[in-house]
């Protein structure tokens, strides 16, 4: 029966795909007075090979010149022609409406799409620093954290980036620094000479991995964080600046649970790790997962505030309103009982370099006594 369904899925994810490169090759064909069918192939080929370059771009393989050229080339295209397809759906529904001859067509879409494509990769290049209050209990003064998450260090990231970061981090004057996964994603650019810059950050980093980690290798991940300072949390607590900090490996949430977009990765899972980690009663307690689930299992447990990544916010519209519906925190500030959720949208992309409806963050966290 799952394997029913997985071939379901695959069927249909085939279909609307095939479905949209005909549609795209249909409107160009009649944009240019040309044979659909040699649009079709054209198109289908750049779809096979962005598709193949977004699936192996973790491998060792791809850390070859050549191959972070084909990698880099093919994403940027695949972005292009999302951009290209939902271009053509709104401007077709406007030609619905008030019809025009397909010169205007064609002009209109070449200028929209060049122009958002040219914004989503320059915008997901250029991280913001967001700014959250959050009050604690437990809390004798007010703690100035940063939150890093989802950097994905890799063929569209690399150390001036990171540096870019840093120096945003530096200038916040953080107490303490909170790394909740996804560092690097690809052999590519994975090195300490790339992730150099994190030695120049004057506050103590705490470091959980996340799934692209694991993609890589997340034990020399980790061999390479603790190299450059971090501390990294292997499903242990420590204390710092009055915050009891919980920092868990990569999990699913528990037995039942499958993660939304990943398999699981150990036996271990949120529910049978928290009730060991002896959450204090006397301080604020921090978790830092990569995903954010689990948070029933933290609230449990008497945690007070859980950070998480991963999500992206969904990074590009129309995913963004999939994402909403996919995860039960995807990005911002929740409550559940006495437990806050902070999901970050991270400062980095997967996949298409480009955002559309979220922003590159780093985030502030300006944690607060509790106000009785």
């Amino acid at each position: 029966m799952k394997k029913l369904g997985v071939a379901m899925m695959v069927i249909l994810f085939l279909a609307v795909l095939g479905g949209a490169v005909w549609y795209i090759a249909s409107r160009t064909a009649w944009v240019t007075g040309t044979r659909p069918a040699w649009w079709c192939a054209g198109y289908g080929v750049a779809v096979v090979l962005s598709l193949t370059a977004m699936a192996t771009y973790a491998g060792k393989f791809t850390a070859s010149p050549l191959m972070h050229l084909f990698t880099v080339l093919f994403c940027h295209l695949c972005a292009v022609l999302v951009i290209l397809l939902l271009t053509l759906l709104a401007v077709d529904m406007v030609h619905l409406i008030v019809p025009f001859g397909k010169t205007v067509f064609g002009i209109c879409v070449l200028a929209i799409t060049v122009g958002v494509s040219a914004y989503g990769i320059i915008h997901a290049a250029s991280p913001e620093l967001k700014e959250v209050t959050i009050e604690l209990p437990h809390l004798d003064k007010e703690v100035t954290a940063v939150q890093l998450t989802d950097v994905h260090l890799g063929h569209f990231r690399g150390r001036k980036h990171l540096q870019k970061l840093v120096d945003m981090v530096q200038a916040a004057g953080p107490d303490v620094i909170f790394f909740t996964g996804d560092f690097i994603e690809s052999w590519y650019n994975c090195s300490e000479d790339v992730i150099a810059p994190m030695k120049e950050l004057k506050a103590p980093v705490f470091f959980v991995d996340g799934n692209h980690d694991t993609y890589v290798n997340a034990a020399y991940v980790k061999k390479l964080c603790r190299a450059a300072g971090m501390r990294v949390l292997e499903n242990e607590a420590t204390e710092y600046a009055g915050l009891q900090i919980i920092g868990l490996d990569y999990m699913v949430a528990d037995n039942t649970a499958r993660d939304s977009m990943h398999a699981a990765l150990s036996n271990e899972t949120i529910q049978s790790v928290m009730p060991r980690m002896g959450v204090s009663d006397a301080m604020a307690t921090v978790v830092l997962h990569h995903s954010p689930v689990g948070a029933g299992y933290m609230e449990a447990a008497g945690a007070d505030l859980f950070l998480a990544g991963h999500t992206h916010g969904g990074q590009f519209f129309p995913l963004t309103l999939i994402n909403d519906r996919m995860f039960e925190y995807n990005r911002g500030l929740y409550r559940r009982g006495r437990l806050q959720v902070y999901v970050s949208c991270g400062s980095g992309t997967f996949g298409l370099p480009l955002r559309l409806g979220t922003d590159s963050e780093v985030t502030l966290l300006h944690l607060r006594p509790l106000k009785q």
